[in-house]
């Protein structure tokens, strides 16, 4: 029986970015498949009580030179945005959708290096409607459809759910009730779907 890992991401999330850009390798090697989840770390943090790393002064500086460090082990391109906070929200709702019609891979091979290599402003409703274009879909209908309560909902109900399981951010990952969290933690994604 072929094994799944649900992996919870956020775009704003370089940790998560690096995690996607492993996940073809660990897929091919262990004959697995994944389920790509899109949430909104913010509101996860609201909810259980966390705050992201780059809060703490001193742990923010360690964590970027360590993703740099990571991604230079990979053999991938990892630019911190220079559009500072983004404004997410309209990217995450779009993946929520594109998730619940088969057309998240697609997005998501889009989205994440427009953040993370070509340093795109995605608060820009503009930039985020020739992303998804670019992602072959119907950028208008997905900038209309991402403004209603039921789309907004398939995020906030992804984030509840993530909490629900235990989550406290991104990237975290579900083998069956297993989880694990953070990109450092892929060799143990691997090993428990190989297993």
């Amino acid at each position: 029986m072929t094994k799944t890992v649900e992996f919870f991401f956020d775009f704003m999330s370089p940790p998560s970015y690096l995690a996607w850009t492993q996940m073809p390798g660990i897929i091919a090697r262990t004959g697995a498949s994944v389920r790509y989840r899109p949430m909104y770390t913010i509101g996860l943090h609201d909810i259980v009580g966390n705050q992201s790393p780059i809060m703490v002064p001193n742990k923010g500086k360690w964590v970027r030179d360590d993703l740099q460090r990571y991604a230079r082990g990979y053999g991938v391109t990892l630019n911190m945005n220079p559009h500072g906070l983004i404004r997410i929200l309209p990217s995450s709702r779009a993946a929520a959708l594109a998730e619940q019609e088969g057309d998240l891979e697609q997005l998501m091979a889009v989205v994440f290096p427009a953040m993370f290599v070509e340093g795109l402003n995605l608060s820009d409703i503009e930039v985020v409607g020739s992303l998804i274009e670019r992602a072959g879909l119907d950028a208008k209908r997905y900038l209309d459809a991402i403004q209603t309560e039921e789309v907004k909902a398939l995020l906030k109900n992804n984030t509840q759910e993530a909490a629900d399981r235990g989550a406290f951010g991104a990237p975290t990952f579900f083998i069956g009730d297993t989880m694990h969290f953070g990109q450092d933690r892929l060799h143990f994604v691997e090993q428990d779907l190989a297993a």
